[in-house]
């Protein structure tokens, strides 16, 4: 099942909402909207206020809140408080997806089988729709903010049915109260499958042996299923045994005897701050809104430094929001990431900047999909850590001694996730066809002889 399903993925994964694809179909904000510090003020906020996000849903701009416990969302007009979003402000949301009406398929109350990466528990009931075109779209809405959680076409379910879905053991059962009991079941899965692995290796490996001393030759079996098991264990059995290893790391972590973390980080709240000081946001957000185009609107800062997010459907880029008179750009440099850091972590800390045009073994994307060029921040702490920061909206990758190796055991095993293979990709796919034809011989010719061997007995 694993080594058919992942020829599969080699081209086609889970569907998802594209983050392009959910700003083509978003409404453009306009400048009607109360202040916002106003409409913090009068929240009955615990906690300070985290973040902040502008949208436009069913012709109403939507200020989002959220603390470290509690999201607020508010009718940015009226000031009003949004329970959920009605059926027929989401059938306007969904027609802006569809070049005809959108037709409600069900309202549902429990997880499916295209949800299961959104953990929805929160957005119930979440509407269904499918579309009348050639692509038979679905289209899944949450009830609470009106975002997309999940659009699929007929090509995509039918490449997730017999790709990621048996892959990733997505039943929705598993998956209904959380994804804990799922993450347990595939690490126990794998886990007796790495030992069932180590055990055929130590056993084919005698048997070879033992042939070689008797026979001179590379097995000792006659029967032609036995044959080819063996001779298939033999060849592809070590790459077996990574693969069950690397997915079993994709939900494990590196265990601190190997390395030690010696000081965790919340690289969220590093880089973008655990709260807002909105006293620093000078730019009234509405010059910004005065703008064509934009789809979302976020308040956020880099290394304590106060600007806009802007995502328009072309691009995406930060606004400098300390100058009151004009909407300047965010200047991102060598210079701002290395004062950034001294901020974070201090001026007595060593911090090497270096802009990366070319991707390494850690910032890395075999599908092209990561943006370049980005900022490679490295500080000389006990964990060896390294950020990668996007100068164009602030988003920010950060790995330590620890995290690189589970980079090496999960996906440098698993998809062969390194530099060299990304600049060759046909050797890869070539190398990756090889090794799964010849795992699905291994599995098949193992399952076969196990139902003989049960069915005898």
């Amino acid at each position: 099942m694993w080594f058919v399903s992942g020829i599969v993925m080699m081209y086609h994964t889970y569907p998802r909402v594209e983050k392009e694809q959910a700003l083509a179909f978003a409404e453009d904000i306009d400048t009607v909207l109360l202040p916002i510090q106003n409409l913090v003020e009068e929240l009955p906020l615990r906690d300070p206020v985290k973040s902040i996000s502008l949208n436009k849903r069913a012709g109403e701009n939507v200020i989002r809140i959220s603390t470290e416990e509690e999201e607020f969302l508010l009718n940015a007009r009226t000031g009003l408080p949004i329970g959920k979003f009605s059926s027929g402000q989401l059938q306007q949301i969904a027609n802006r997806w569809s070049s005809g009406d959108a037709m409600l398929k069900d309202t549902l109350n429990e997880i499916d089988v295209w949800l299961i990466g959104a953990y929805p528990f929160k957005d119930f009931p979440v509407y269904h729709y499918c579309f009348p075109d050639e692509e038979k779209g679905e289209l899944y809405l949450s009830s609470r903010t009106g975002d997309a959680l999940q659009f699929t076409t007929w090509k995509s379910r039918f490449w997730a049915w017999v790709g990621a879905i048996p892959h990733w053991i997505y039943v929705k059962q598993f998956r209904a109260h959380g994804r804990q009991p799922w993450k347990d079941i595939v690490l126990w899965v794998s886990g007796i499958g790495i030992l069932m692995t180590l055990s055929g290796i130590y056993v084919g490996i005698r048997s070879f042996r033992i042939a070689r001393k008797k026979h001179h030759t590379g097995t000792p079996y006659r029967k032609r299923l036995f044959r080819w098991h063996h001779l298939a264990g033999l060849c592809f059995g070590l790459f077996t045994l990574t693969w069950i290893f690397s997915g079993f790391m994709s939900l494990a972590q590196v265990p601190q005897w190997i390395s030690k973390v010696h000081e965790p980080r919340n690289v969220r709240d590093e880089i973008n701050g655990s709260s807002l000081a909105l006293d620093a946001y000078r730019l009234d957000c509405q010059r910004i809104l005065e703008q064509e185009g934009i789809k979302n609107l976020t308040w956020t800062s880099l290394g304590g430094y106060p600007c806009y997010k802007v995502e328009t459907e072309k691009e995406t880029y930060l606004v400098d929001a300390t100058i009151p008179s004009e909407v300047r750009r965010l200047e991102v440099d060598e210079t701002f990431c290395r004062e950034m850091m001294q901020h974070i972590r201090g001026k007595e800390v060593p911090v090497e900047v270096s802009l990366l045009t070319e991707y390494d073994n850690y910032y890395i994307s075999l599908k092209n999909a990561l943006p370049l060029p980005v900022y490679k921040i490295k500080v000389r702490d006990a964990d060896k850590s390294c950020y990668y920061l996007d100068p164009v909206d602030g988003s920010c990758r950060y790995f330590n001694e620890n995290t690189r190796y589970r980079v090496w055991m999960y996906k440098g095993l698993h998809c062969f996730s390194t530099v060299f293979f990304a600049r060759h990709h046909t050797l890869r796919d070539v190398l990756m066809w090889i090794l799964l034809l010849g795992g699905c011989v291994l599995s098949v010719t193992g399952v076969i002889l196990s139902i003989r061997y049960v069915s005898r007995n």
